[in-house]
């Protein structure tokens, strides 16, 4: 691996050594097209990861709050003695686990599409000034 060159490499200077390419000063303007389209893959995959640990995060909170719910539950019900409280009790205790487990499943899901709305709005803004800058080095060329 010791021959593979050490990145960043200036794509420019490379390409314009290349007897291929005798006098292709659009090269520097594609290159710097492609440092920023890899910046934008850069900021993009950081939102994602950053919105996978709010994610996970946000999950690991809800798992304890369960625990501490399903243990509180089992400590209420094993004090009431009565057959009739402790079954409206169990019918209580399960609608509210079920809309609390509703709202954080709701709450994940915002998470979610707020990580990839943000990230596909940065790639997509990215790819729509990419076409302009090849465009703009096409029309140069065509023109000069």
């Amino acid at each position: 691996m010791s021959d593979v060159p050490n990145f960043p490499v200036d794509f420019a200077k490379f390409f314009s050594s290349l007897s291929l390419l005798p006098n292709f000063p659009e090269v520097t303007a594609l290159v710097e097209t492609q440092k920023k389209n890899l910046a934008a893959l850069t900021a993009a995959n950081k939102l994602i990861f950053e919105g996978a640990q709010a994610i996970t995060q946000r999950q690991v909170e809800v798992v304890r709050r369960q625990v501490t719910d399903a243990t509180e539950a089992a400590r209420v019900l094993a004090t009431t003695l009565n057959p009739q409280e402790r079954a409206r009790l169990q019918a209580e205790l399960v609608k509210v686990a079920y809309e609390k487990s509703v709202s954080d499943l709701k709450e994940v899901e915002d998470l979610l599409r707020k990580s990839s709305t943000e990230a596909l709005g940065l790639v997509h803004a990215r790819v729509l000034e990419a076409v302009d800058e090849v465009r703009a080095v096409v029309d140069k060329k065509a023109a000069g």
